[in-house]
Parts: C-alpha cells; sequence; structure tokens
C-alpha cells in the first residue's frame, strides 16, 4: 500500500509537472503509438468493452499477423474469462477460432505481460503488437518491455480507438479524466519500481 501511494504522490507531480505544459502533451504521451509492420502476434489485453478486440481484429484483417492473442482473467472467478469473451467477439467478426490464442489467467497488467510472454516463448512466437486502451498503453509497454527483454521478444504499441477517451480532452469531463488519474497513480507506482 506503501507503494501505491508513493506511486500516486510521484503521478500527481509527474501530471501537476506536465499539465504546466499542457494536458494535451500528457494524452499523447500516454498513447504512444509505433510505426507498424508484420508481426507474429497481435496482443490484445482485456480491460474494455471492445475497442481492443475490434483494433485486434482490424490488425489482423490487414493482415499485419497471422494469429491473435486475447490475455486476461474474468473479475468474477467463477464466470468464463475475458480473453475467452474476446475470442468469442473476434470470431463473430469474421477471425477463424484457430487465429486466436487465449492466455485466460493474468489479473493485472504486469501477469499480461509475464504471461503472454511465456506464451509466445512457448509457441515460438518473437514479435508482437499491442493492443489496449489508448491511456493504458504507455504503461503496458513499459512492462512488456520488461517481460519480454528477458526472453528475446519485441513488440510494437498499437493504441485501440476508444470512443469514450481522447487525448486532446480527456481531463475535461468523467469517466475519461477518472480513468486517465488512475492510470497516472499506477504508472507513477511501476515508474518508481512497485510495479
Amino acid at each position: 500500500m506503501r507503494a501505491f501511494f508513493l506511486g500516486f504522490f510521484t503521478a500527481i507531480l509527474l501530471l501537476f509537472v506536465l499539465a504546466l505544459v499542457s494536458p494535451v502533451i500528457v494524452g499523447h504521451w500516454l498513447a504512444t503509438e509505433d510505426p507498424l509492420t508484420q508481426a507474429d502476434v497481435i496482443v490484445a489485453v482485456s480491460g474494455d468493452n471492445g475497442p481492443r478486440t475490434a483494433m485486434a481484429v482490424s490488425l489482423w484483417k490487414q493482415k499485419l499477423a497471422p494469429l491473435i492473442l486475447f490475455s486476461g482473467a474474468s473479475l468474477d472467478p467463477e464466470s468464463v474469462s475475458s480473453a475467452e469473451l474476446m475470442k468469442r467477439d473476434a470470431v463473430r467478426l469474421g477471425v477463424p477460432a484457430e487465429a486466436i490464442l487465449v492466455e485466460p489467467l493474468s489479473a493485472s497488467t504486469e501477469e499480461n505481460a509475464d504471461f503472454t510472454a511465456a506464451l509466445m516463448k512457448q509457441r515460438g512466437l518473437h514479435t508482437a503488437i499491442l493492443v489496449t486502451s489508448p491511456f493504458h498503453q504507455r504503461r503496458a509497454s513499459i512492462l512488456f518491455s520488461q517481460a519480454f527483454a528477458s526472453s528475446g521478444l519485441s513488440f510494437l504499441n498499437h493504441p485501440a480507438v476508444d470512443p469514450q477517451w481522447n487525448p486532446d480532452r480527456w481531463w475535461l469531463t468523467d469517466p475519461p479524466r477518472r480513468q486517465t488519474l488512475v492510470e497516472l497513480a499506477k504508472l507513477g507506482a511501476v515508474i518508481v519500481g512497485s510495479r
């Protein structure tokens, strides 16, 4: 808990400094994005109600990777995993079930990264395109970099298009403002080393 509060205050300080320059910079900094090239797999982590799945399917249909990997447990341990629900949505959107891998156990972004790295290594996959919400992309990128480094894996960032969150106006309304502030607190915890 102490690490979370330290991360929270670090994030508040970071937010204050960046807010002096412009809140727009914060939004665009969080939504880090790389130029895309072919990859072995598109990795989409759970945590929203559709934009991450839609982006993963869109990238797959553009033939940027032959496989999609959905990662995430269920909030309710008695229910089907979020990754499995994402798979079902992707199949409805036209992706064959055999082109989809499911990692159903991860309950945090850190576990998404660690479990995805293990599954990719087991399957002989080396490169990925990482898809998550734009406000979550920076923290996910840091955690995936840490998990992938020891396995010799690499990835590119490509945030989903989230109609509820805009990098230029996130601070004007809730829930985008709340989501972003919580994400900055979690990012602060990652930066100070408490993942």
